[in-house]
């Protein structure tokens, strides 16, 4: 069975996003928000890291895996002493003459086999494992900060785009007047003067339109290198559909998992401690030659030997050092937990903070629709007085610029409701 590497799964997940842009029956290819976050998240070189994390980890407990298997040692041994064993020697006709030399040798292999360890390889399996959990819970948390990055270009992108399309409505505006006052100068009731200033005023509009679709160009141009993706001017950006949730929201951000991590991996760190207070028990075993006979002190030529038993090894008075370990530990829990106290409360104290803005630009938009259907009022009266002649072009293009304002301050105010609504949902976690 093949696997896929990385780059090829990462290839294969933009590409299926990517399908989800492509125009249906014609129609043009949209973005949402939504599917921005996946893809930014995809592309940014940061998430290699996690099959980096879930492969360090893997082997790492392959290695308390093997940390069990029996150790087989080879070992060799030479010392010179300055005394030794003697019976005998000085006993004239004693049965018994033994004189153990002062140099010995000895090489063998040990074997040793832990058959109780107390614990501690499946605390330090469960420590390994809460390690990757805060590891890549730290990769999560880095990565939400692309969702600003996100949100500040779609929102730039939608006003641009606004205005721009402002632009096109007062140019559509000038063109139709222009019209009129050609017809009217060809038949020698409007002054040359008075036709050439809506030229001049539709050359700024030109070149205002050209300075936005610059902005948008670029703003395009960012995003799309941030989402891996190629985007056109033709792309539609989706915003949610209900921005704005009535009520408390609870918070829901990746930091709270983080801390909830850290606690579980001190929570393993002490079992751990726990653990090393448990006796041990091993099989052992030795085999091997030596010179002379290592467990026959009467025989002093080259033998084999070999043993093998039980060990029980177990630290009955530490001096309290588990203790302090474990009170260690709870005091570090302590202050995770206030740490995500002062997270959490960081992020409540910006409720109201929102929730006041969002009634002032309420309140602004308000009184921008009515600025705007007064001006819009105004501009027909305008238009019709210009092609009467009651008012020159000086006159008609002040009302066109104080209604092109008024609309684009309705605007203005409208992507700020919207950046702050997804500004609070990120806030919060729900985006």
């Amino acid at each position: 069975m093949k696997f896929l590497t990385y780059s090829a799964c990462r290839g294969l997940i933009i590409g299926l996003l990517m399908t989800m842009l492509i125009p249906v029956h014609g129609q043009r290819s949209t973005l949402s928000l939504e599917k921005a976050y996946t893809l930014a998240e995809t592309n940014y070189p940061l998430i290699k890291n996690k099959p980096l994390l879930e492969s360090i980890s893997e082997t790492n407990l392959q290695i308390l895996n093997r940390q069990r298997l029996p150790k087989l040692n080879l070992v060799g041994l030479g010392q010179l002493q300055s005394e030794s064993l003697q019976i005998g020697g000085d006993v004239p006709n004693s049965p018994i003459n033994i004189d153990v030399p002062l140099e010995s040798y000895r090489g063998y292999i040990d074997l040793n086999y832990d058959i109780f360890d107390g614990g501690i390889t499946k605390a330090d399996k469960r420590m390994e494992k809460s390690q990757l959990q805060v590891n890549e819970q730290v990769l999560q948390v880095d990565l939400r900060n692309l969702k600003d990055r996100v949100n500040d270009l779609f929102l730039n992108i939608l006003l641009l785009r606004k205005q721009r399309d402002l632009l096109s409505l007062s140019m559509d505006n000038i063109l139709s007047n222009i019209d009129i006052m050609q017809a009217g100068f060809e038949n020698g009731t409007i002054l040359e003067s008075e036709l050439s200033k809506l030229k001049v005023h539709k050359i700024e509009l030109e070149s205002e339109e050209i300075d936005l679709q610059g902005n948008i160009d670029a703003n395009l141009e960012v995003l799309s290198k941030l989402l891996g993706i190629p985007l056109t001017n033709q792309i539609r950006l989706m915003l949610p559909e209900a921005l704005f949730e009535q009520g408390d929201l609870t918070i829901s951000r990746p930091e709270q998992l983080f801390f909830d991590y850290r606690s579980a991996l001190l929570e393993a760190q002490k079992d751990k401690v726990g653990a090393s207070r448990m006796p041990r028990l091993s099989l052992f075993a030795q085999g091997g030659i030596g010179y002379p006979n290592p467990l026959n002190f009467s025989d002093v030529s080259t033998a084999t030997y070999g043993l093998g038993g039980l060990r029980l090894h177990w630290n009955i008075f530490d001096w309290g050092i588990a203790k302090k370990e474990r009170g260690k530990i709870e005091l570090q829990k302590e202050r995770i937990a206030i740490d995500r106290e002062v997270f959490e409360f960081n992020i409540e104290q910006q409720r109201e903070n929102f929730r006041k803005k969002l009634e002032a630009v309420d309140r602004q938009i308000e009184k921008d629709e009515e600025i705007v259907a007064l001006q819009s009022e105004i501009l027909k009266q305008s238009s019709v007085q210009l092609q009467e002649g009651v008012i020159n072009s000086n006159d008609y293009l002040m009302q066109v610029n104080a209604e092109l304002s008024a609309r684009q301050q309705l605007e203005l105010h409208l992507v700020q409701k919207q950046k702050l609504q997804i500004e609070y949902l990120t806030l919060f976690g729900k985006l």
